[in-house]
């Protein structure tokens, strides 16, 4: 992946300046949100290629996040407020 520009990335409801975000692995029932909602919106999740997701779920009413599907990994990683991340990838 290439280094993201400085600006602010979305997670949830609000976005974060670059500094305060950490790439995590996606865990897997918000993995399994991310695909679904794609789906549902006609997005394609390519490798290697960051996807701005807006997600709706019963926890998630109305949340955006960025997503990443590195090559080499089964697993999507996704933008996390630093103090959130567990699993840095």
């Amino acid at each position: 992946m290439d280094l993201l520009p400085d600006g602010e990335y979305p997670f949830i409801d609000r976005r974060y300046p670059l500094f305060e975000l950490a790439m995590v692995e996606a865990p897997v029932p918000l993995e399994a949100l991310f695909r679904r909602e794609a789906a549902n919106a006609g997005i394609e999740i390519l490798r290697d290629q960051l996807v701005e997701l807006r997600c709706q779920s019963e926890e998630y009413p109305d949340a955006t996040f960025l997503v990443w599907w590195p090559s080499g990994s089964e697993r999507m990683h996704m933008l996390v407020p630093k103090e959130r991340a567990t699993g840095r990838a």
